[in-house]
């Protein structure tokens, strides 16, 4: 598991870190207190990854998850 310090390296300083089991969630989009308790609350590894894809595999190997809500505007579209 990647420490605090390679985190901030990879992701900033301004990346909110959060840890569950043996997987390090990033959230880049700067979420309130009670979004990173919901994304901590619902995450589980073989919901949230595909066992067929070799992306989610990978992903899944690094045990970080990275959330960034922030490229999509109010609608839900890209901006």
């Amino acid at each position: 598991m990647p420490s605090n310090k390679e985190i901030r390296a990879l992701y900033g300083s301004k990346a909110v870190v959060s840890r569950k089991g043996a997987f390090v969630l990033v959230h880049l989009d700067r979420p309130s207190k009670s979004t990173i308790r919901k994304r901590l609350r619902e995450f589980d590894p073989g919901e949230f990854f595909c066992a067929d894809c070799p992306l989610c595999q990978l992903l899944q190997e690094s045990g970080v998850v990275v959330f960034d809500d922030s490229i999509f505007d109010d609608e839900g579209e890209t901006s």
